[in-house]
């Protein structure tokens, strides 16, 4: 079963351009992304089936800022999202599905720009690390147009701090996790979400059942096996709902005419 923890990515040096150059990062990630998914969706149009690009000289231009295997990582992602779709569109075919499945789309668009929405995604080890301790870290590799801006070593990669304590504990070994890094443009900052792998609980462990009943006036009736019993009731609830609504109905007018506000 898989699910992913989500970190904070705190950029504390005192480089003022590793801000830009992180963006710069992700938004090359989504340009590679979109470049390889324009030319495979024009050969997948204009002979069904056949949906390779020219991935090599795509990478080639690119290395310099995500690096050789953070590209590498952008062209696997998206061989697997084609691979995904014509796997669904056999079983469309097959009336397995009863929805026809769209080709891979594009990350983001030009007018809002694409760091929002662009992701890097990376396998452990040669492609990141991360450290979690007292001053917990993150390090993802970067190109060398990137490394020279920051005054970096060729061989050095981007580090940062990291916030935040793992909810889900990877309990198979071995396994390559993926690490997904993006800009939340609304808090204005940059997350990561590491995928793990947990155990899917045994319903077998349950011991006792319970039942629920939903309704208006009580919202859940809850009885358990054992004998105990709750209620939450919705009264007090739909008293603030219909207030709010009155409030929303009263300034609605107001904000389409702000010159009528005191």
């Amino acid at each position: 079963m898989k699910r992913a923890n989500q970190l904070d990515v705190c950029l504390c040096s005192p480089n003022p351009k590793e801000r830009k150059l992180l963006k710069q990062w992700l938004d090359a990630s989504g340009s590679l992304w979109n470049k390889i998914n324009y030319a495979c969706r024009q050969n997948f149009h204009g002979n069904e089936g056949v949906w390779n690009a020219d991935t090599g000289s795509l990478k080639g231009k690119y290395k310099a800022v995500l690096s050789s295997s953070g590209a590498q990582q952008i062209i696997r992602k998206n061989t697997e999202a084609w691979q995904s779709f014509f796997s669904s569109n056999q079983k469309y075919h097959a009336g397995e599905l009863d929805e026809k499945p769209s080709p891979p789309g594009y990350w983001g668009n030009e007018d809002d720009g694409r760091v929002h929405a662009s992701h890097l995604r990376l396998r452990p080890h040669n492609h990141y690390t991360i450290e979690h301790g007292k001053r917990s870290r993150l390090e993802v590799p970067i190109g060398s147009k990137l490394t020279d801006e920051l005054g970096l070593n060729r061989n050095h990669r981007l580090r940062d701090e990291i916030a935040g304590d793992p909810k889900w504990k990877c309990q198979c070994q071995g396994e390559q996790n993926r690490l997904e890094i993006v800009f939340d443009e609304l808090e204005d900052m940059f997350r990561a979400f590491r995928l793990v792998t947990i155990p899917i609980p045994d319903s077998r462990l349950a011991s006792h059942e319970a039942a629920l009943d939903g309704g208006a006036t009580n919202l859940v009736a809850c009885t358990v096996s054992t004998g105990t019993q709750y209620l939450y009731e919705g009264p007090t609830l739909f008293e603030k709902f219909r207030d709010t609504t009155e409030l929303i109905a009263h300034y609605q007018p107001l904000l389409e005419k702000p010159s009528r506000i005191q």
